[in-house]
């Protein structure tokens, strides 16, 4: 099966956020949309970074208190590995546990339509 299968079944949309917000914008954010992680994208769209409740909680674990005014671009995991539409769930299920990632964005010809994560990939794998 392929992403863009994935993708069809369960939508394309995903949650941004800028590097210069705060954690504090970025928290309530989550809770908002109920999820996990937020894409951090620069003023074009372009993917720089992706902040997860992990990268919140070592924020938080490192700086106390005060975590909630760092910006995304102090805390985000720089390293992003994306994915296309083609792909397939059996290649990116390896690359996630060679990664030890839980979320991959998906680009088609650069931009950003998408987001699948390990529970997504686990399910398709499944049916």
């Amino acid at each position: 099966m392929q992403i863009e299968q994935i993708l069809a079944r369960k939508g394309y949309a995903v949650h941004t956020v800028l590097p210069d917000s705060n954690l504090a914008d970025a928290s309530r954010l989550l809770i908002e949309k109920d999820i996990g992680v937020l894409v951090c994208t620069d003023q074009t769209g372009g993917i720089v970074g992706i902040l997860s409740e992990r990268d919140l909680a070592r924020a938080l674990g490192r700086h106390g208190a005060e975590a909630a005014g760092l910006r995304v671009s102090d805390v985000m995991t720089r390293d992003v590995v994306a994915c296309a539409v083609s792909d397939t769930v059996e290649y990116l299920l390896t690359i996630m546990t060679e990664t030890r990632c839980r979320h991959i964005p998906v680009v088609r010809e650069g931009k950003l339509i998408g987001l699948v994560s390990i529970g997504d990939l686990v399910k398709a794998h499944l049916v």
